[in-house]
């Protein structure tokens, strides 16, 4: 046989090398795992972050008013209602889905294909308003302003549910 050569690493193994303790491997992957839920996180941030500001389209089949002479590449200002729990379970959709219907002006009802820019549910408003314009098949909406948002709460004394609709500057009952 010939000679083999001490530091011949040929066989897969280093000599002398010492395999790590199992603390230091599971640290090591503890690392990992928290690494790759920092991204996942940031990830999530990000992408909510951009479709609260516009950037992510939506597109969906939804209801629009638009007159017969709502011309190509013409834009109006339109408003949405966020659905109530109970209307969104009628149409198996989140509360607040602020897209299933969109009323621009007095003309009749269409169902087509609109591509939202904007977060598709905001249940927190009362209304949404979008700027929408005509395209040849089809509506482009880009979300250009919202109701104040609504808070709920109970009353302390009563424990009867209350609302507001100005951010916290007055409060009604929201059972009358």
């Amino acid at each position: 046989m010939p000679d083999e050569d001490p530091g011949d690493d040929s066989a897969g193994y280093a000599r002398g090398v010492r395999a790590a303790p199992l603390s230091e491997q599971t640290e090591g992957s503890i690392g990992v795992l928290i690494l790759i839920i920092v991204l996942v996180g940031v990830g999530v941030g990000g992408y909510t972050g951009l479709d609260s500001a516009g950037w992510i389209p939506h597109s969906e089949d939804t209801v629009i008013t638009a007159q017969a002479n709502w011309f190509v590449g013409e834009s109006k200002n339109c408003m949405s209602a966020p659905l109530n729990a109970q209307a969104a379970r009628t149409l198996n959709k989140a509360a607040g889905y602020a897209i299933s219907q969109v009323s621009c002006d007095d003309g009749p009802e269409h169902n087509v294909k609109i591509t939202f820019y904007g977060r598709v549910e905001q249940p927190e408003y009362e209304w949404v308003q979008w700027r929408c314009t005509r395209n040849e098949d089809s509506f482009t909406c880009r979300q250009t302003g919202n109701s104040e948002p609504t808070l709920t709460g109970k009353d302390n004394e009563t424990g009867r549910p209350i609302v507001s609709h100005d951010r916290g500057k007055t409060w009604q009952w929201a059972d009358k």
